[in-house]
């Protein structure tokens, strides 16, 4: 595919409907990363095109120095792309492949994080699907969420781009109401029961079971993980954070990233300069 502008270099990943490539700015003379819609999505998805096209409404409202910036959209071979920051660094995925993260960055990353995510579900957009592979770390540490395209806008509730029944998202990183098919219903709090989620997956390097029933989400933090974060020594704040934010019932946990960021600040300064690392399981 030729883009206007864009010079690709190499291919950086695909998915269901969008193809990134490395790019570079001919105009700018930098590197961006360009997606577009492949034309297989075009013709297998009838709402592949309003669904692209919503990610690109969400992107060009939004801008915080933890999400993945918007720099141009426009139209090539009558198939919509977009252009983004190119970030220069690894996916959360490719970090935690290697090793558990220190105790403090992991705390770190999820605040920052959970400040992004309050962000944007102030602007009105529940992200759906946060997820490791979602999340792009910097090498200087600093995690930027990435991959709005099965992003909620409040404000295109009638737009009738998910079926009733449907359950969207990463099933190993959703919601119980994201599982049993209540997409339209989420909120703020199914990103922050991903979010909980990964902070537990971050400190332990116990990725989550896929869960193959309702049941399976019951109980599920205490049943996978709260064992082994007591094994690793972990302060029981940090366990408390991780259990709020992964409860079943959205009313019990934080109400929004907001709240659960404060409670990670206060585990970063309640940590000390001491436990940089919890004690390997």
């Amino acid at each position: 595919m030729s883009v206007r502008h864009y010079k690709l270099l190499q291919e950086l990943g695909r998915g269901s409907a969008g193809v990134i490539h490395l790019a570079l700015d001919v105009e700018e003379n930098r590197l961006v990363a360009v997606k577009h819609l492949s034309e297989a999505a075009v013709g297998k998805h009838k709402n592949a095109v309003a669904r692209f096209m919503r990610e690109v409404r969400i992107l060009s409202r939004l801008e915080h120095p933890n999400l993945v910036q918007i720099v141009r959209c426009g139209r090539a071979r009558s198939r919509p792309y977009f252009a983004m920051e190119f970030i220069d660094g690894k996916t959360l995925n490719e970090v935690l492949a290697k090793k558990p993260m220190e105790l403090r960055a992991a705390l770190k990353l999820c605040e920052r994080l959970a400040r992004a995510l309050d962000y944007i579900h102030q602007h009105g957009i529940v992200h759906r699907d946060v997820k490791p592979s979602n999340i792009l770390v910097e090498k200087n540490g600093v995690p930027r969420l990435a991959d709005f395209g099965l992003a909620h806008d409040v404000s295109e509730v009638d737009m009738q781009l998910t079926a009733s029944g449907t359950a969207v998202g990463t099933l190993r990183y959703c919601s119980p109401e994201q599982c049993a098919g209540d997409s339209h219903k989420v909120d703020g709090r199914a990103d922050v029961y991903a979010l909980g989620l990964i902070l537990a997956t971050a400190i332990t390097r116990r990725f989550p079971q896929c869960p193959e029933s309702m049941q399976d989400l019951r109980g599920r933090f205490d049943r996978e993980y709260r064992r082994q974060l007591n094994r690793m020594l972990v302060s029981e704040e940090v366990i408390q954070i991780c259990r709020k934010a992964m409860r079943y019932d959205a009313a019990k946990r934080y109400s929004s990233a907001g709240d659960m960021a404060r409670d990670l600040r206060h585990a970063l300064r309640d940590l000390g300069t001491s436990q940089r690392f919890a004690r390997a399981s």
